[in-house]
């Protein structure tokens, strides 16, 4: 089945004529699809309906391109290839397949006419402005009203057997080929006129109409020439080149296709009128293979709404377009250049590392040599240009550059040179610093900063004052006043350029971005407010105030006041329009602290360098900015393509669901940028850059309202979303019903249910509590050996000093004083083991804590001022846990952290808590003397309870405790306590 989708997005009406003087064909943007992009070959037709799609009819069938995806439409019922499309006005494509027959398709269906419906052959379909729709057939001319096709010839007076070729003229008169004779038929009627013979007899024929009436005739076997209307004797010109096609675009330049001479375009018709131009004249401009035309043989060709050319063939597909930069080609190939505008309008480029200039307007370009690398230049009030190289002062003398005498002291580093309102010249010299030129001598006026770093670059302001771009900082000479820029003062970085706005502020650019002088200071905008890449390298400003930056990937527009307003406000955000290869420049920048790579011209353009060349742009002139209409193209169900057109019923459960959409525009595809949202399921926009397709699965049942919008590449969304309704079907299980009938069913079991519940929950508890009480007996137990264990070993020692002491107090007073004194810490320490037993017994109150921060705050505190390092980590979803699993943590971990301190000699102490999906792991390791299971036997076998209490603890949890040498040394207890568990107990 034949699937077409056309929206209500329509770009229905002719453009209006574009004013702008046509550029050079070499100067249009290039570019091509092969088989390696997709593209079809051997393309016999083309046309763009009024959605915006461009159809291509092939000998394999019909292909639908949006710029960025070639799109394969099949019909199995079809076996032939297409040789004719028609775009109609009302929105459908007519496609003439290779036997005759031809289809009609639009509003997500097909039609098809042939001998079965009364249509003959047909050669050629026309439409007028009217919306007359006519066919050219072999018995003669058809119109199609009503729903059919009827034929017309006896009505209209058409005296052919058959119609070759069908056109209409603007004024809706219409044209018709057959064999060598040449018919017109007014609008008015009532019948055919003869307008004469062809030049040859054989080959294809095309019309096309100028926009001052003027009707050019394309034949294969002679050339492209006028027609005249009966009665009419205009001068008769022609383009002396066999031609398969010939349109006349909106500026009014006729472009033909050759049958192997390639693309040929004669800019103004007017100026070849009532001669004949031969087959290489210069007034035809030619576009071959040798300039990168996939082939010399041009077989059809196509204007779109947007102004871009087509051209089709055996080979693929190929579009010319106008960007809103002017490329120019300089000599010297891939190379880094400079420019400067010179106040005559001229444009001086320099190509680094080769030695002249390059000079542009006004009159024809030249080459002004030199014999040194230029580095940079000046203009004086009188025009005088001047430049520099390293040791070398030169001014232009006519055509050519007079080196001036050496003064001195004799320059080294020369990098800059200007020249001030009084015709003073300055120079930047990379050894002496700010010198002034006076006659033959030099006279230092700064040193540099740093002269093992020759860096500088000069700008003089309207008041006269000189500005000195140095390493790290900036020098002003004030008419004789010195000061410096540097970090203390606002200064980040080194200044790429200098600009001075109408009001007087003096501004910087540089890898930090914009800077500006105010109040004393250079201020530089926060990283915040920072346009892409941060780094601004070259800018200028037009005559509307906007400033033009650039970047190291591309050039940037900010539109008038823009800067100042960011200024103004240091939560503003600057907008932009951003152009690079796309819109024109050529090749790539430089990555160069020379310069400058930008400047305007007194003609109101803006110049760029690059390493392939110079490009211009008139921002009088801007192609429009606008996001392109954006649409819906199909709804794919698992796997099964909907037009995405009507309402649509999905059935129920889709398990996955793809939306395709695009943007409509052939200019610049693959700049659009794309966001979606699917109300009620996306929780806001989802920004997709430039992915032409949206994902779901699983959705539930209901109305589901997909929305899409795009951007044409700096952020500036369009606010016309492409909206697409769509309704899932409940599964029988989903629906009201059902739903009804399982409450009821609910509800009726519910009462029995409640009886068995209330009994269970009650069992639950009452073994719950049994549980709880026997741990806590456990415990208590566990707590009174611990208290048992502590002061019997307590007070044992305890005896055994007392004892000492007894003994010495006789003979040796001193030692039995210090004895006492030792017995008294030892009771004071007994006792405060014991207290903390006793606390023991009573579980923590956490509060707000986590199992993390009470063992971080237990930690600190049984570490105190022993001088030990302790340190806490988490890992994993840090939440609250079933207080059973935090209690048994909080005790274990304590516990663990009170043995290292108390027995391992460690200096730190290190616990990991980790909180996996299923399970509480928490690691205490220290860097003591270590731990041994046989160490840990003999601890049990004496009665310490301890790592015994950590085990218990933990398998009531459904968990484990394992005590082992650490891998480094020291000893590591590692907790692994179950979640399920603990929350099915709770």
């Amino acid at each position: 089945m034949l699937i077409l989708t056309f929206l209500a997005a329509s770009l229905a009406g002719a453009t209006p004529a574009d004013s702008t003087p046509p550029r050079p064909i070499t100067q249009w943007i290039h570019t091509t699809w092969t088989t390696r992009e997709g593209a079809p070959i051997n393309i016999r037709s083309m046309a763009q309906t009024p959605d915006g799609y461009l159809w291509l009819g092939t000998v394999s069938g019909l292909v639908r391109f949006d710029g960025v995806r070639f799109v394969t439409v099949s019909d199995t019922t079809i076996a032939h290839g297409a040789k004719r499309l028609l775009a109609s006005s009302d929105g459908s494509l007519w496609v003439v397949w290779a036997g005759g027959d031809v289809t009609r398709m639009g509003a997500g269906h097909a039609e098809h006419f042939g001998p079965e419906t009364g249509l003959p052959s047909i050669n050629e379909l026309t439409e007028s402005k009217t919306g007359v729709l006519i066919a050219g057939t072999v018995n003669g001319i058809y119109r199609f009203t009503g729903g059919k096709w009827t034929n017309v010839s006896r009505d209209w007076g058409y005296q052919g057997q058959q119609a070759a070729e069908v056109w209409f003229d603007r004024d809706a008169g219409l044209w018709t080929i057959e064999g060598r004779r040449v018919s017109y038929r007014p609008a008015a009627g009532p019948s055919f006129l003869d307008a004469g013979e062809l030049r040859t007899g054989s080959g294809p024929t095309d019309f096309a109409e100028a926009s001052d009436g003027t009707i050019w005739l394309a034949e294969l076997g002679r050339s492209v020439h006028t027609m005249a209307r009966p009665g009419e004797h205009p001068p008769f010109s022609e383009v002396q080149v066999g031609s398969n096609i010939t349109l006349v675009d909106r500026k009014g330049s006729l472009w033909i296709g050759t049958a192997g001479d390639g693309l040929r375009r004669v800019p103004d018709p007017a100026r070849i009128r009532g001669r004949s131009i031969g087959q290489f004249g210069p007034e035809a401009e030619q576009f071959t293979e040798s300039n990168g035309l996939l082939t010399d043989v041009i077989d059809v060709m196509l204007e779109d709404r947007e102004g871009n050319i087509w051209v089709a063939s055996t080979r693929g597909l190929e579009r010319f377009r106008e960007g809103a930069f002017l490329p120019n080609p300089i000599p010297n190939g891939v190379r880094g250049r400079i420019v400067y505008a010179a106040r005559d309008t001229s444009l001086w480029v320099a190509t680094f590392n080769r030695l002249g200039f390059y000079r542009t307007g006004p009159g024809n370009p030249s080459t002004v040599s030199t014999t040194w690398f230029p580095v940079n230049w000046a203009e004086d009030s009188s025009g005088n240009i001047w430049s520099v190289d390293r040791y070398r002062i030169a001014r232009l003398d006519g055509k050519a550059f007079a080196i001036l005498p050496s003064p001195r002291p004799r320059p080294e580093q020369l990098q800059d040179i200007a020249v001030d309102p009084s015709g003073n010249v300055w120079l930047y010299d990379g050894k002496m610093g700010l010198v002034r030129l006076a006659h033959d001598s030099l006279i230092q006026v700064s040193p540099p900063d740093v002269p093992t770093v020759p860096l500088g670059k000069l700008f003089v302001d309207r008041v006269g004052r000189i500005w000195v771009a140095e390493y790290h900082q900036v020098l002003l000479d004030d008419h004789g006043r010195l000061r410096r820029f540097a970090k203390d003062n606002g200064f980040q970085d080194w200044v790429q350029t200098f600009h001075e706005d109408r009001d007087g502020t003096i501004w910087t650019v540089g890898p930090r971005g914009i800077s500006r002088f105010e109040n004393g200071r250079l201020r530089t905008m926060p990283a915040r407010q920072a346009l892409p890449g941060l780094g601004v390298f070259a800018m200028a400003v037009d005559d509307e105030g906007a400033w033009w930056v650039l970047n190291r990937t591309s050039v940037l527009r900010l539109p008038p006041g823009e800067v100042q307003r960011a200024w103004a406000d240091s939560n503003y955000q600057m907008q932009y329009r951003s152009f690079d290869q796309l819109d024109g420049i050529p090749g790539t920048f430089p990555q160069t602290m020379l310069g400058p790579w930008m400047t305007r011209t007194a003609d109101g353009r803006i110049w760029v360098a690059s390493d392939s060349g110079v490009a211009s742009v008139d921002p009088r002139h801007l192609p429009a900015q606008a996001a392109p209409p954006v649409l819906i193209e199909a709804l794919r169900v698992d796997g099964r393509e909907r037009p995405a057109g009507g309402d649509q019923v999905l059935p129920p459960r889709p398990a996955n669901l793809e939306i395709d959409y695009t943007a409509m525009t052939l200019s610049i595809p693959e700049r659009a940028r794309f966001r979606y949202r699917l109300d009620g399921e996306d929780a806001g926009w989802q920004e997709v850059g430039t992915r032409r397709k949206a994902y779901y699965t699983g959705l539930g049942p209901g109305v589901h309202t997909f929305r899409v919008s795009d951007a044409n590449g700096n952020g500036l969304w369009n606010p016309d979303e492409a909206v697409l309704v769509f309704r899932i079907l409940p599964a029988w299980y989903q629906t009201l019903w059902f739903k009804a009938l399982l409450v009821l069913a609910i509800g009726g079991l519910g009462g029995a249910a409640v009886a068995l519940i209330q009994r269970s929950r009650h069992h639950r508890a009452q073994e719950a509590l049994a549980a709880k009480y026997e741990a806590t007996l456990a415990e208590r137990s566990r707590i009174a050996q611990d208290l048992h264990d502590t002061l019997l070993q307590g007070f044992a020692g305890v005896s055994m000093q007392l004892k000492a002491a007894e003994r010495a107090l006789p003979d040796q007073p001193d030692v039995a004083a210090e004895t006492l004194v030792q017995v008294q810490q030892l009771t004071r320490e007994t006792l405060r083991e014991a207290r903390q037993r006793v606390l023991d017994l009573h579980e923590p109150d956490l509060g707000d804590q986590d199992v993390a921060s009470a063992l971080d705050t237990s930690g600190r505190a049984l570490i105190g001022t022993t001088g030990i390092v302790f340190a806490l980590t988490t890992r994993g979803d840090r939440r609250r846990l079933p207080r059973e699993v935090e209690m048994a943590a909080i005790r274990i971990g304590r516990e663990a952290i009170a043995n290292a301190v108390k027995h391992a000699e460690a200096r730190r102490i290190e616990v990991i808590v980790g909180f996996e999906p299923g399970a509480l792991h928490l690691e205490v390791r220290d860097d003591g003397r270590g731990f041994t299971p046989e160490q840990g036997e003999r601890a049990r076998s004496e009665g310490h309870l301890g790592l015994t209490g950590m085990r218990d603890r933990a398998a009531r949890c459904g968990g484990s405790c394992e005590v082992r040498p650490g891998p480094y040394g020291g000893t590591e207890v590692a907790v692994q306590l179950p979640l399920m568990e603990a929350d099915g107990d709770g």
